[in-house]
């Protein structure tokens, strides 16, 4: 994941009091606002949600723009599709996620 400031020139991003995670608020390219809230975890990963105000899902030229602002152009991220009893859903949002040490051995590839 890049560094804070690398991404600040391009949003403005708040920090959360006690974590690593920040948010603010971004238009895309398509001219769509969105609700981005990104971070790292203590169990090894950086993560980045997307909301959009326009009530829909992100398409997937969005969620590009969104990796490529958050990670470098050589750094792999995924959408994780979990099994049906482990959904969560709070909004309608998606979320991209990406080991810190970029080590996928975590998800039996590398």
């Amino acid at each position: 994941m890049k560094e804070w400031n690398e991404i600040k020139g391009v949003m403005w991003l708040e920090k959360w009091p006690l974590t690593d995670a920040r948010s603010g608020k971004l238009k895309l390219p398509s001219g769509v606002d969105c609700s981005v809230v990104a971070g790292r975890n203590e169990e090894g990963w950086e993560h980045v949600s997307v909301a959009l105000y326009a009530r829909r899902l992100p398409r997937w030229d969005e969620m590009c723009y969104i990796k490529d602002l958050f990670w470098n152009e050589d750094e792999e991220v995924v959408q994780i599709h979990p099994k049906k009893s482990e959904y969560v859903n709070i909004a309608e949002a998606l979320h991209l996620w990406r080991p810190k040490d970029g080590d996928w051995a975590i998800m039996g590839r590398g």
